[in-house]
């Protein structure tokens, strides 16, 4: 007896113990350590101007659900600011905030609705800890309305709680793991729901380095008779991906629907947290199952994503100017024409200052996402009046240092819906520039025109646009100018309604360095009979640049900001090309000889270039020529090569003419070619002329002086050799020829009497031809060439060579006349 009482004894004391151990987990399961303060301040102060919480949305504790063992039972989203929701501010908190339907804040399911919202995750880019676990944009029918919440953690206060046990001995082990089905999961999340999941920490159990189970609560078994108490878990799984055919997706769930998802800085994806279906039993990864921190468990839920995408849901940007605030547009397309409805999101797809981003690359660390998802309306259930709430939850995970989960909202559907588009006209070349053009240039003096379009949707609007302000940053490099009467912009009202018109002067007194701030004196909607449906802010400017290189001109955001909508916009990107005030050059060419059908013929039209002012050519300048001949125009392009102030090149006009070259260009023609240049700046040159001579293909002449002269002779003269008496010249001008050349002559006379004696031909070498009696080869060329070449073979005579007179005998006195034959012929005798 005396051991049984001091074991007795004992067993006091160790319950004693042990239920200090029990206060001190249930303590350690309800951490209130506070995220980095000063990151989640930055976040907070630097947040963009959003719509007032309270007026439009309600938050509540949850009712409780219909389960035993609940231990998310709180509501910890709180306001921040009148404009900042703080959804979880803390470890293991969780939150909601639902549209107030009583202030007509709801989503219409048979109309197309717009919500836009800026969301904050966190700052750390090395421990996805301190970013979990994420929040969801959520459209709901839950019976409980305004009250409805999910779990926390990996529930993102919208998913059911997962919830898994073990039997917890007073010796301090664990055993008995046990996991809840799906029915049981989908019981304790927002009913009749679908969610768009911003999940900032993946939640996987197939990898060793996943995070263990969460201990969510613990209750403690009786002393007497000793029973094991029970903590509850959730298993961290619900991204967790499977591939295997067990699990199937069923029908009615979109067609690119997986279970799990991934991303190393978070996902994006489209859920139905209230169906069972939507969950089911993953087994562990083989390291896990070995892993005495899993307890036990062999499986874990996973939920089913749909348009699953990886993005960047931290902070962006750089460590000296961070982007803490990412942009969602959401908008619900509804069913029609026997379609499905469908949601459609841009993630990111503008920056704090309302400038778009169109960057869907991960170069810039601010990545735009955008996708469509069919979703099927039936898991609504029945919705009384076509009207479902929709809002915010937002959970974190267990990190003493997690950030928390911000929300600022910047549209509500249906209460009004106006959209804001900018475009610039440019007066001066007729065109209009936006997002999408092709040609976003404009020259140094254009008259431009900034139109800020707000255009209110009369069919999916249910009040008016009230108390509009607008905040507009006015692109550089345009001259802005108040008119006679000191306004610098024009606002045109129009009702599409009625067709009323009205239209407002803005003073120039409300621009002050580039920023233009006014407040509309008019409304848009179609609630109030004196509003309108649509205001064009028009801004006249000159387009300013006197550099020497064009100028990029960024975008400009606009902000039209009313008490129930917030619409911002921005100018498209542009440039100013620089002033053009220099002069193009063209340099009058030479007249070219060409032959008629030359195959080897270019015809390579040289130019030459130069600019005035100094001027310079840049390597890789586009030149163009537009050429006139022959009754037609041609286009060559080239570039400058060059960067002086000149620059030469050539014009391949056989090979820009083509199959029509010899047509045009005849043989024995002159032909004229008209070119004029133009520079990339559009400078057009002076128009030059080209004179193309075209010779015949082959040629053979010869030219002799017309007269053949002898010095006199008397009767008496003993001179047997004549000389001649003044120049002559014969020359053989040829072209592809070998040729040979002859002479011969006639009898000479004088009337019927013969003069005695004959004309000879006396070469270098003192060799005589009498010309009378046969024709003498005296000159010779075997050279064939391409080009016409002149021969003059008079030029190497002598006084004592060449055509001479020889005497016979004594002739009578008198003029005596001869012919002389000059024979040239294409071979070589």
């Amino acid at each position: 007896m005396h051991v049984l009482k001091v074991l007795s004894h004992f067993f006091i004391w160790s319950t004693f113990l042990f239920s200090l151990i029990i206060f001190s987990l249930i303590t350690t399961t309800t951490i209130t350590s506070a995220a980095d303060s000063t990151d989640v301040q930055q976040a907070i102060d630097t947040a963009p101007t959003g719509l007032d919480i309270h007026k439009f949305f309600t938050t509540y504790a949850p009712d409780k659900r219909p389960v035993s063992d609940d231990p998310f039972i709180a509501n910890d989203a709180r306001k921040v600011t009148d404009q900042v929701l703080d959804l979880a501010d803390g470890s293991g908190k969780y939150g909601a905030v639902w549209s107030n339907l009583d202030s007509g804040n709801f989503i219409d399911i048979n109309k197309d609705q717009t919500v836009s919202a800026w969301l904050y995750f966190g700052a750390a880019v090395d421990d996805p800890l301190l970013n979990g676990e994420g929040m969801a944009l959520v459209l709901q029918n839950d019976p409980r309305g305004p009250k409805a919440m999910g779990a926390g953690y990996q529930g993102l206060g919208v998913y059911g709680y997962d919830k898994a046990t073990t039997a917890h001995y007073y010796g301090g082990f664990e055993d008995s793991a046990t996991t809840f089905d799906t029915a049981y999961i989908a019981s304790t999340s927002v009913k009749n729901s679908m969610a768009l999941e911003f999940d900032s920490q993946k939640n996987d159990v197939t990898s060793e380095k996943d995070e263990p189970p969460i201990q969510v609560n613990f209750i403690p078994g009786q002393i007497v008779p000793a029973k094991p108490g029970t903590i509850f878990y959730t298993l961290n799984g619900y991204d967790t991906k499977y591939t295997g055919s067990e699990n199937k997706i069923p029908a009615n769930y979109p067609t690119d629907s997986k279970f799990g998802a991934g991303g190393s800085y978070g996902h994006i994806a489209v859920t139905y947290p209230g169906l069972a279906s939507s969950y089911a039993l993953m087994p562990l990864g083989s390291a896990n199952q070995s892993d005495s921190a899993w307890k036990g468990f062999k499986t874990a839920a996973s939920i089913i994503h749909s348009g699953a995408k990886d993005a960047q849901l931290v902070d962006a940007g750089t460590y000296q100017n961070p982007i803490y605030w990412h942009h969602v547009t959401f908008t619900w397309k509804h069913a029609r024409d026997g379609k499905s409805a469908q949601i459609q999101y841009a993630f990111n797809d503008k920056y704090l200052d309302g400038t778009t981003n169109q960057d869907t690359s991960s170069l810039g660390g601010y990545p735009r996402v955008d996708q469509t998802v069919d979703v099927d309306p039936s898991v609504f259930g029945n919705i009384k009046d076509n009207k479902l709430y929709w809002g915010f939850t937002g959970a974190n995970g267990k990190s003493s240092k997690v950030y928390s989960k911000l929300v600022v909202f910047e549209s509500i559907p249906a209460l009004v819906h106006a959209e804001a588009k900018t475009s610039i006209t440019d007066n001066t070349l007729g065109k209009v520039i936006t997002d999408d053009s092709t040609d976003k240039t404009v020259a140094h003096g254009d008259k431009l025109t900034i139109d800020y379009n707000l255009d209110y949707d009369t069919e999916n609007s249910r009040t008016d646009w009230n108390k509009i302000a607008a905040k507009i940053d006015l692109p550089t490099n345009i001259n802005y100018t108040s008119d006679t009467n000191g306004n610098i912009a024009t606002i045109n009202y129009k009702n599409s309604l009625n067709d009323n018109t009205k239209t407002e002067y803005v003073s120039g007194s409300n621009l002050s360095a580039q920023q233009l701030k006014f407040a509309l004196a008019e409304n848009l909607g179609k609630v109030s009979n004196t509003a309108y449906t649509s205001a064009d802010i028009i801004i006249n400017g000159v387009a300013d640049n006197t550099t020497d290189h064009d100028i990029d001109v960024p975008e400009e955001p606009a902000n039209f900001s009313g008490e129930n909508q917030i619409s911002t916009t921005s100018t498209p990107k542009f440039t100013v090309t620089y002033q053009k005030n220099w002069l193009l050059t063209f340099k009058d060419p030479d007249p070219i000889d060409i032959v008629y059908n030359d195959a080897d013929e270019k015809l390579n039209l040289p130019t030459q270039l130069s600019y005035d002012k100094n001027h310079h050519f840049k390597e890789d300048d586009p030149i163009r020529y537009d050429i006139s001949v022959g009754g037609k125009t041609y286009t060559a392009s080239t570039q400058a090569n060059s960067t002086d102030t000149s620059a030469t090149g050539t014009i391949p006009l056989k090979s820009i003419i083509g199959d029509d070259f010899w047509d045009i260009f005849k043989e024995k023609t002159t032909q004229k070619v008209t070119v004029t240049a133009t520079d990339k700046d559009d400078i057009k040159s002076n128009t030059v002329t080209y004179t193309i001579n075209v010779l015949q293909d082959r040629y053979l002449n010869v030219q002799a002086s017309e007269y053949l002269n002898f010095q006199d002779v008397n009767y008496f003269s003993s001179d047997k050799i004549l000389k001649r008496k003044s120049d002559y010249s014969i020359s053989v001008t040829s072209l592809r020829n070998a040729w040979t050349l002859s002479v011969s002559t006639s009898k000479i006379k004088k009337g019927n009497v013969d003069f005695n004696g004959v004309l000879i031909y006396k070469r270098k070498d003192g060799t005589t031809y009498d010309l009378t009696s046969d024709e003498v080869p005296i000159a010779t060329n075997n050279v064939v060439s391409n080009q016409l070449v002149t021969t003059t073979i008079s030029k190497d005579w002598t006084n004592n060579t060449g055509p001479l007179l020889k005497q016979t005998g004594p002739s009578e006195a008198g003029k005596y006349n001869g012919t002389v034959k000059w024979d040239v012929i294409n071979s070589i005798k």
